[in-house]
């Protein structure tokens, strides 16, 4: 088969490789295609702890099952399906809890096991006894299937938030991300502010006709803020930018019984934040956390995908085949895509 190997820092190679075989108790897939994230970019520029290369990395899949040797689950060979590739022990007490994306001794896919950028996957028996597997619904396309994974990951985030229709939420960042998150509040009723320094990327959110836009690179965000909020301030800021000054200047945009949500994560080592804490006091401001999803936030992400509640095709902006992947990873390093779709059976399309 044909795969994505990831051999260290700015070294990712597409290899033939023997397929892998279906584990006892799992499932083997045949993956039609894959979504880069910006975890996978992160990876291919820096590395990351809990991936020892050589590892074949990706998260975010549609494909079909090939093989099964399990009986748990309604799967058959032939659906389609995406993965959750986060797996959790389901022993743990943040699992007891429900709180599976958060396991005390979670495995993922990509990391722990080999990933998704490839033409087969071997799914482990301990995902599957865990509903990691996904059928997908028949009227949706790979690519929106692939995006569920990300939407299920803002989808956590926003849970913490409860958006209510005619509230202003400000999104720090226009990276995919960013625009999942515009997306999703949008649907909820809400009045979005999109903010971000990159030219090209606030560009193509200005596509989505959101209340306002703030360009960082030219303007104060938090004056931005009050402006176009007449003073008051945003009911929600969420950061998915891993900038420390936009953490930071979060809480000078936002409104009394405020919510912010820190979506983006500063580099380990380097990950201290100073906050005034007398807006947070005074304002009764809430900040929250978010990582990673579960599998119940991935089928609320195909429904919401199905329903039209986000304008899937326009965040998928390029389509390229497995064989491009740096030049994918490139595109969205210079914030010239949203979303780019690896199509295993890529035919120029």
């Amino acid at each position: 088969m044909k795969a994505v190997v990831f051999y260290g820092p700015g070294d990712m190679q597409v290899k033939e490789m023997p397929a892998p075989e279906c584990p006892p108790g799992g499932a083997l897939i045949k993956l039609s295609g894959s979504m880069i994230c910006g975890t996978d970019i992160k990876i291919y520029n820096n590395g990351h702890p809990k991936v020892q290369p050589p590892r074949i990395i990706g998260h975010e899949s549609c494909g079909q099952v090939a093989e099964l040797k399990t009986q748990s689950g309604n799967l058959k060979v032939g659906d389609r399906v995406t993965v959750q590739t986060s797996i959790p022990c389901g022993k743990c007490h943040n699992c007891h809890q429900g709180w599976f994306n958060i396991c005390e001794n979670i495995m993922i896919i990509s990391m722990d096991h080999n990933g998704l950028f490839a033409e087969y996957a071997a799914i482990p028996e301990q995902a599957m006894n865990m509903g990691n597997l996904i059928k997908a619904p028949e009227d949706l396309s790979d690519e929106e299937v692939c995006l569920s994974e990300s939407l299920a990951c803002v989808l956590n985030g926003q849970d913490f938030l409860h958006i209510k229709p005619g509230e202003t939420v400000l999104v720090i960042g226009a990276g995919p991300i960013g625009i999942l998150h515009a997306e999703l509040a949008k649907s909820s009723g809400a009045r979005v502010i999109m903010a971000e320094k990159s030219a090209p990327r606030l560009e193509m959110a200005r596509a989505f006709s959101y209340a306002g836009y703030i360009d960082t690179g030219k303007h104060s965000l938090v004056d931005e803020a009050m402006r176009l909020t007449k003073g008051r301030g945003a009911d929600v800021a969420i950061v998915t930018a891993p900038v420390r000054e936009a953490m930071e200047q979060a809480v000078e945009t936002a409104a009394f019984r405020g919510r912010i949500s820190y979506f983006g994560s500063l580099k380990k080592g380097d990950s201290n934040v100073s906050l005034d804490s007398r807006p947070i006091h005074y304002k009764e401001l809430a900040i929250y956390g978010a990582s990673s999803s579960g599998t119940i936030h991935m089928k609320r992400a195909l429904d919401i995908i199905r329903d039209g509640l986000i304008d899937s095709k326009r965040i998928v902006t390029h389509r390229l085949p497995l064989d491009n992947i740096v030049e994918g990873i490139k595109l969205g390093m210079e914030g010239k895509a949203i979303k780019v779709y690896l199509n295993n059976n890529y035919s120029g399309a």
